[in-house]
Order: C-alpha cells, then structure tokens, then sequence
C-alpha cells in the first residue's frame, strides 16, 4: 500500500519536472513521451487501489494540504462509477495552455469512456489540476438529449393537468357558496314565521276567554230572572258570524 501512495506522488513529482525541462510553448517529442508514460503509470495506479484505499489516499492527501490531488482521486471515483473498470488506453496527448503544460488522456473502460487530464502550471510548477471526466459519443449524447426532453414535457404536460384539475373545481366552490346563501337566508324567513303565527295563537285564546266570560253573565241574567237553578240550563256555543 505504501509502495502505491510513494509511486503514486513520484508520478506526479515527474510531471513537474518534465515541465521544467520542457522549453518554448510546444512540448518537445522527447518530453511528451516521457509524460505520456508517466500518465499511463498514474491510471494503471489508480485502478489498482480499491475504493476504500482510494478514499484513504484522498483523505491523506486533503490532510497534507494537496486538495488538487484529493479533488483527482474523488473525480476518479466518481467517474469509474460510470466507466467501469480499465479496458484500453486509446490516446493521450500533450499540450500548453493558458501558461500551464496539460495531460490529457483519453480512455475506454466496461461500461464508457472517459478523459484523464493534469495540468501543471509553468509559473510556480505545482498540479493546478487533476480531473476526469466521462465522454459520451454522439448518440449517447443524443439520446440523454431526448430523455432529458421527455421528461421535461412530461412534467411540464403533468402541471397542466393539474392546473386544468384545479381549475374544475371552481364550479363545485361557487355551488357551495351558494348553498351556504340560500341557508343563511332561510333562518330569517323561519324566524319571521314563527313571530307571524306567535300574535294568531294569542288572538284566537283571548276570542276564546271572551266567549266563555260572555256565555257565564247570559247564564247567570237568565237564572236570575227566571228564578231557574243555572244548572238545569243548557249552554249551546255561540259562533260569531263575520258580515
């Protein structure tokens, strides 16, 4: 384990100094054949580690203040993932950019292809970049495209149904609202027949307390006169006629 962290930062020492012996703005064949070997060394390295070891040495290297190097190892786990496991090497190329000497290179592996790159920077030789990313070929690129528009619309088509769901609703809300009017103002008209027929009940007693007090003082003037017990007298009810 420790012979793999030691080849694996004497890889990296190299670059640096090829960079050094580098002259001009083109890499010279020389040293982008040395280059080109010692990023091939770094990967066979890299798959060599499992994934626990590989998140030890990314830890270590965040410990000793080498975050580009920890920032590598977690982009290489996370691209394997989607790579799978080495199958070829299919080309690597050298390169300065932007006042840094760049690695690239490119890879096939069991489940898709990825680039490898590293860059180091010609001003203070230190790694300004360790990355790896999956490539996708034109139908795969292709076919994301697609997936990725389906499932746009399909949302997009399933909010819409929604809205159109809710929006068929509102008739059923204002149904409602008016039951809850035509209840509200059936109490009052409930209420006023109560009062109405409340004064009719009280008339028709006090007509009936009437006609008895006048039926006991016509009983009681005819007895008197007659001189007749009251009781013998037969009471017929009187019934007023309306004119």
């Amino acid at each position: 384990m420790k012979k793999r962290i030691k080849y694996l930062y004497l890889c990296l020492f190299v670059f640096i100094i090829m960079a050094l012996c580098a002259c001009g703005k083109k890499v010279p064949e020389d040293i982008s054949s040395m280059l080109t070997s010692d990023a091939e060394s770094f990967l066979h390295e890299l798959y060599k580690m499992d994934e626990g070891e590989l998140i030890q040495e990314s830890m270590n290297a965040q410990q000793y203040g080498q975050p580009v190097i920890a920032e590598g190892i977690n982009s290489f786990i996370t691209t394997k993932e989607s790579v799978g496991d080495l199958v070829s090497i299919d080309k690597i190329a050298t390169a300065y950019e932007d006042g840094n000497y760049v690695v690239k290179l490119y890879y096939s592996g069991t489940l898709g292809k990825a680039e490898f790159a590293i860059g180091i920077s010609e001003e203070t030789n230190n790694l300004v970049a360790v990355s790896f990313l999956p490539r996708y070929s034109l139908a795969e690129k292709m076919e994301k495209a697609a997936l990725n528009t389906i499932l746009g619309m399909g949302t997009v088509f399933i909010i819409l149904i929604f809205i159109s769901f809710l929006i068929s609703l509102f008739k059923y809300i204002s149904v409602f609202e008016n039951k809850l009017k035509s209840k509200k103002n059936a109490k009052p008209v409930v209420n006023d027949i109560v009062e109405n027929s409340e004064p009719q009940n009280t008339e028709n007693h006090e007509s009936l307390v009437d006609d008895l007090e006048l039926i006991a003082v016509i009983t009681a003037a005819i007895a008197e006169f007659s001189n007749t017990d009251a009781s013998n007298l037969i009471v017929r009810s009187i019934k007023r006629v309306k004119r």
